[in-house]
């Protein structure tokens, strides 16, 4: 499949981009006030850097874990949750908070948007092989034991 490849590569390449911003809020979250959040950057504190690069880090782990196995809907259904949030969360600092200018959202924004999109359109193809697949809860695995 395909298509299966490219959002595999696709989620690596995003996770790849969200641990360049869990680096600089951790080493440096006063960039956040001068390339992101700059129609009030007094509001973004070292405190609420290092909160925004571990939101950023556990979706990052998310994505990579969704790259390994898409097919899995609780695992894609989380990781296009959190494309979703991230999503709200921009479009809500743009307009309704007014934080950050359209030039530093778009980015992030496009991002997001593009992701969602992809993942909600896709949820069927992607997920339908877990429906032919053999149970992946250990619960529902029954083991049986040979005799020798």
């Amino acid at each position: 499949m395909p298509s299966v490849t490219a959002l595999r590569r696709w989620l690596v390449f995003v996770a790849l981009l969200r641990l360049f911003s869990v680096g600089l809020g951790y080493a440096a979250p006063h960039r956040f006030q001068t390339n992101l959040y700059t129609k009030q950057p007094e509001g973004v504190t070292d405190l609420a850097g290092r909160i925004f690069s571990t939101w950023t880090l556990t979706s990052s782990m998310l994505c990579l874990i969704c790259a390994r196995n898409p097919c899995v809907p609780a695992i894609y259904g989380a990781t296009l949750g959190s494309f979703l949030i991230a999503l709200l969360h921009f479009v809500m600092e743009l307009v309704l908070f007014q934080t950050m200018s359209l030039k530093f959202a778009l980015q992030p924004m496009a991002v997001a948007g593009i992701s969602s999109l992809w993942m909600a359109l896709g949820w069927n193809y992607y997920t339908a092989y877990a429906e032919r697949a053999e149970p992946a809860m250990s619960e529902d695995i029954t083991v049986t034991q040979k005799d020798d």
